[in-house]
């Protein structure tokens, strides 16, 4: 699933209910230590199952209104990393009939770096939460920086620890700024997260 190109695809319906995944979903969920998250569990749910934050979710309750709305497509990038990758993404969120969605995430680069207990799903967590953003997963390490988590962990002495800090999601002021000026380019008035 890493190859640059490749896509995952999955669809909601007007309720934001997963309908559908790809036939490569389950393949990435295992990739990435993730077989909890296979098609038979994530059909049926909501979308906002698996969306972390509540900054996160107004953000994509915002991009479905408008794709909705405008019957047109949205592309926003993010980044998808596993404890050994970062990759670089494009997720392509396209009107479907009925009001339902499909999402695309198509891979554009990916890179290998050492491993990273912080992003293991499986590793031991532990108060208190370092806050990732959403789309970049860049780490806010002050009230006014955001790092790599490469950076983060030796800034924080993260590697000399048992337990790593539990995750929390938000959106970072650089991609808020990002978000909010390609929504104004699409003629949207001026968007608070």
């Amino acid at each position: 699933m890493n190859a640059v190109g490749r896509s995952s695809v999955w669809t909601i319906d007007r309720k934001d209910v997963i309908t559908s995944v790809g036939a490569d979903w389950d393949a990435f969920a295992d990739e990435n230590d993730a077989s909890s998250l296979c098609g038979a569990s994530v059909v049926g749910r909501s979308l906002f199952d698996f969306i972390a934050g509540e900054q996160t979710q107004r953000i994509y309750q915002w991009l479905l209104t408008r794709v909705r709305a405008l019957d047109a497509p949205i592309l926003v990038p993010f980044r998808c990393d596993s404890p050994d990758m970062r990759r670089r993404m494009r997720l392509e969120i396209r009107p479907l009939r009925n009001r339902g969605i499909e999402f695309r995430g198509v891979f554009l680069a990916a890179d290998f770096r050492p491993y990273l207990q912080l992003l293991a799903r499986n590793a031991p967590h532990s108060e208190p939460l370092l806050f990732s953003c959403s789309f970049c997963l860049r780490l806010r390490v002050s009230d006014r920086e955001w790092i790599e988590a490469e950076d983060a962990v030796v800034r924080m002495g993260l590697l000399t620890r048992e337990e790593t800090p539990r995750l929390a999601y938000g959106v970072c002021p650089a991609c808020n700024t990002s978000l909010r000026d390609r929504f104004d380019r699409m003629g949207e008035p001026h968007t608070t997260f």
